[in-house]
């Protein structure tokens, strides 16, 4: 699958080509985040930042956690593009699963599934009660799962 960048990316990125994720409306980020709202963030990465919100999904409600490429970053519209095509095809239950994206004019955003625990590094350096040594090889374990996927058969 190949994309384009910019406008002509944003009008011809359809669903049929990404059936495990949906595009999300810019109106539907904005609520989700209270306008992005400082309070509801969560975290910070080279994407940019990351808020907690909720996502109507049809009848059901959905945490989820939406990253927002702000213009310093190193990311553009090709890896944008890329993260979207590679993770909405895959499932995982040792993945964080792409929800949604949005392309609204300089506007790129991500939707994931929230994560309530945190990150792994969250747990390993940040937690009042760190990790047993028996739960982090179970998350190792987890993780050699999740690249073995990564991999294939």
């Amino acid at each position: 699958m190949s994309f384009q960048t910019g406008q002509e990316a944003q009008s011809s990125q359809s669903l049929d080509c990404l059936p495990q994720c949906r595009q999300v409306t810019f109106s539907e980020i904005q609520v989700a985040t209270n306008n992005f709202d400082e309070s509801l963030v969560v975290g910070h990465g080279g994407f940019g930042r990351v808020y907690r919100g909720t996502i109507t999904n049809g009848e059901s409600v959905l945490d989820v956690a939406i990253k927002r490429l702000e213009s310093t970053s190193d990311q553009g519209t090709a890896e944008f593009w890329a993260e979207v095509e590679l993770l909405s095809e895959l499932r995982h239950t040792n993945l964080v699963s792409l929800i949604g994206y949005c392309s609204h004019g300089k506007e790129m955003i991500l939707v994931y599934e929230y994560m309530p625990n945190g990150t792994l590094l969250d747990r390993l350096h940040k937690c009042r009660f760190p990790l047993t040594w028996v739960r982090r090889l179970k998350i190792s374990i987890g993780a050699a799962h999740g690249l073995e996927y990564f991999q294939g058969d």
